[in-house]
């Protein structure tokens, strides 16, 4: 077959010949051949190729040979593959009038699942190259979310234009046919599909022009918008083009009262004014231009899919194959289970209260077991996914619910922290686990985004929801919110501030990846992306980004013991006083920074705020986080000695006999 052909995909929701007179005509028109596809129920398979010039039997036999028949009783049609040395005068003559002979092929698809029948015919269209691929059916309105989702994915990534046709009906002609034009390449498409459908005909091609009511010169803009976009797609042709403006604010009532004005047998849409008519493919265009009973047949244009979408197509085409995708049902159950979850209500803010209360007393008391208790009670992980699936189907409800969740129980987790610091009596520094969340690291930002991917995936398999309790403890949400507000109570502004900056790493993170492994799974969104969507997914990209930036260039908060500065002993004598003496200074170094075992002399055990002078002096030298250990050596302090008094020669002396 001649590369560039058109296929058609035959339906069973409308009479055979009339489906395949309509992709005739197209292909008359465009001086190209024909291939048929048509679904069988074979489940598994690849396209096979059946011959039209032989008795047909098996699947789909009593359709063959209707395709049989119609060849047999048309002197413009020939069955099987165009030869090379056949139909040149054909080809060659460049008369639009003369006839063309179409030469009909015809493929079987094995329809096992929507999204199987969906990859199938992609890879067919681009092995045969074809220029153009058409349907044609009674209705394209339709309420089957799956069907709607594989139509669209087939939209986004055909390597050539699409033509969906609804609303045939027997003996129309199509000798008047109405353009709605728009901008872009799909109203170029329409408008091309449109003068090579009517250049046979009697009647001109009429192109309207719906222009939004800016004034008195709102006709004239039209006019001028108008042959510039005729310009642009047709060229020299616009010339037999009839131009026709009409000034309403709403397109879609601009085309109808169009249509209105005249009997037009077609109309031509670009796929780009499909937002005007609802979600659906063809859904309520003809409601909308009909006129009582009388509805129009309406042809709607999508072109080819851009590099960009076609790179993506082959990105998701081999995700589907390496990962399992989710099914249907437990796709809505995990999006349920999710936005139920999500909820800010009585439940979450008690779990988020008493998570908080438990890590704080964990982190006070330096237990790591109390610290991932707490990790298993806290419910921040679920709206991070919640966002993370509303940013990949594109749903603002979810989105709201869950951004709210986060934010309330940040909030109540840093007043709970905050709280319990000032109620503890004795609490006077920080601890080891508390400042081992006090210097986020670049390692951090990994360890989250590899638990955002398991929680996300576990989440959408049951199965695997016994993984998530790992992942909670991994991701480690509340802890650092906790430390934060335990540190505000010490007045610890600066550990306060990396706690919090460590949260939001996990945060950004978590959500970034959880849209990765939820679009990898099959959740994905076909519509057009809309504005709030493509704010809040750059901002999150680029708040990711900044961070690991930032991680990357930050020094390192950890200091060896030979980078202490030789300042520091001055300054840690003139902070003990007169009172006390430095007797001697040991520094321990481990992963979370530095200890200084401080040994100092003096008459009576050392004030609780001398630990904290002395670690605020420490902290101003080395520059990160210092912890102090204070040993306080008391001095005795002996009374004088009585001064011995010399025997008085008056007084007489009691001698031993």
């Amino acid at each position: 077959m001649a590369e560039g052909s058109i296929g058609v995909l035959l339906g069973s929701d409308l009479d055979l010949k009339l489906q395949l007179r309509w992709a005739i005509q197209l292909a008359q028109s465009r001086r190209k051949d024909l291939l048929v596809y048509q679904q069988v129920a074979r489940q598994d398979g690849d396209p096979v190729e059946r011959n039209l010039t032989e008795e047909a039997d098996g699947e789909g036999a009593d359709s063959i040979r209707e395709i049989i028949d119609l060849i047999a009783s048309s002197e413009s049609l020939c069955a099987g593959d165009r030869e090379n040395d056949t139909d040149q005068e054909d080809t060659a003559n460049p008369d639009p009038a003369a006839a063309h002979i179409v030469h009909l092929r015809l493929k079987q698809l094995p329809l096992k699942s929507l999204t199987s029948f969906r990859q199938l015919l992609l890879a067919d269209v681009k092995k045969e190259k074809l220029s153009l691929v058409t349907a044609a059916r009674q209705e394209l309105n339709t309420t089957d979310p799956d069907f709607i989702k594989e139509r669209r994915i087939f939209l986004r990534f055909a390597p050539c234009e699409v033509v969906f046709c609804f609303g045939l009906e027997e003996d129309n002609p199509f000798s008047r046919i109405l353009v709605g034009t728009s901008t872009g390449p799909h109203g170029v498409s329409a408008l091309r599909l449109g003068k090579d459908l009517a250049a046979d005909n009697p009647q001109p091609l009429t192109a309207v022009r719906v222009n939004p009511g800016i004034g008195p010169d709102s006709e004239q803009v039209g006019e001028r918008r108008l042959d510039a976009l005729l310009k642009k797609a047709l060229g020299k042709d616009q010339k037999d083009v009839d131009r026709r403006v009409v000034v309403d604010d709403q397109a879609a009532r601009g085309i109808r009262q169009a249509w209105e004005s005249g009997s037009f047998d077609l109309v031509i849409l670009g796929a780009s004014r499909l937002g005007l008519f609802g979600s659906h493919i063809g859904g309520g265009v003809g409601a909308r231009l009909s006129r009582g009973e009388t509805r129009p047949t309406v042809a709607i244009v999508s072109s080819g899919s851009p590099i960009r979408n076609r790179f993506l197509g082959i990105t998701e085409g081999f995700v589907e194959r390496m990962v399992p995708q989710i099914d249907r049902e437990n796709r809505v159950s995990l999006v349920d289970r999710i936005q139920s979850s999500s909820q800010w209500d009585f439940d979450f803010f008690a779990l988020m209260f008493l998570s908080t209360f438990m890590a704080a007393i964990g982190l006070i008391q330096d237990s790591a077991a109390i610290v991932i208790g707490a990790m298993l009670v806290a419910p921040l992980m679920t709206p991070l996914l919640g966002l993370g699936l509303a940013l990949v189907q594109g749903n603002p409800v979810l989105s709201r619910i869950s951004l709210r969740s986060i934010g309330f129980g940040v909030v109540v987790s840093l007043i709970v922290g905050v709280l319990v610091g000032l109620a503890t009596p004795g609490f006077q520094e920080p601890t080891r686990e508390m400042l081992g969340r006090g210097g986020p690291g670049l390692l951090d930002l990994f360890v989250a985004f590899a638990a955002g991917l398991a929680a996300a995936y576990a989440s959408s398999r049951p199965g695997l929801v016994a993984a998530l309790p790992g992942v909670a403890i991994a991701a480690a949400l509340v802890p650092p919110i906790a430390t934060s507000g335990l540190a505000l109570s010490l007045g610890n502004f600066d550990l306060a501030l990396n706690s919090l900056l460590l949260f939001a790493i996990n945060m950004f993170t978590i959500v970034l990846a959880s849209m990765a492994s939820l679009w990898a799974v099959g959740l994905r969104n076909i519509k057009k992306a809309s504005r709030w969507r493509l704010l809040l997914v750059n901002i999150l990209m680029l708040s990711v980004l900044v961070l690991g930036a930032f991680l990357s260039i930050k020094p390192d908060s950890r200091a060896t013991p030979n980078q202490l500065p030789g300042e520091l002993i001055p300054a840690l004598r003139e902070t003990l006083g007169s009172d006390y003496q430095l007797e001697s200074i040991a520094v321990a170094y481990d992963e979370i920074g530095i200890q200084l075992n401080v040994r100092v002399t003096g008459t009576q055990l050392a004030p609780a705020g001398l630990a904290a002078a002395i670690r605020s002096t420490a902290r101003s030298y080395v520059g990160t986080p210092v912890r102090v250990r204070l040993v306080t050596q008391l001095l005795t302090v002996q009374p004088p000695a009585k001064a011995e008094v010399p025997p008085n020669p008056d007084v007489p002396r009691n001698e031993a006999p």
